[in-house]
């Protein structure tokens, strides 16, 4: 018995690991689209989250290779900041956080 072979023309998306050798000073701000980041080391930093669905501020660990992403300024990290840090302030109902 023959086996049928089918060809078809396909796709694929194929990602690469780029290497980026960059000259930064600490802190260095950056956002993705997701996050509004504040570097304070190349892995530490302070993340601002703002969805309908979801607001946070923290302090933690990130991808190192986050601080590729689009550079933003320092008035531009706080005007975030300060926008989500009300909003939180409102959802709780409360003067301070």
């Amino acid at each position: 018995m023959k086996t049928t072979k089918k060809t078809a023309k396909i796709k694929v998306t194929v990602t690469h690991e780029e290497v980026k050798e960059m000259e930064i000073s600490f802190p260095y701000f950056v956002n993705d689209g997701a996050y509004y980041c504040k570097f304070i080391s190349k892995d530490k930093a302070i993340t601002v989250t703002d969805y309908s669905f979801s607001k946070a501020i923290e302090y933690r660990h990130v991808p190192e290779s986050w601080i590729a992403n689009e550079p933003i300024t320092e008035e531009e990290f706080n005007a975030k900041f300060n926008e989500v840090m009300n909003d939180l302030i409102k959802i709780n109902n409360e003067k301070t956080i």
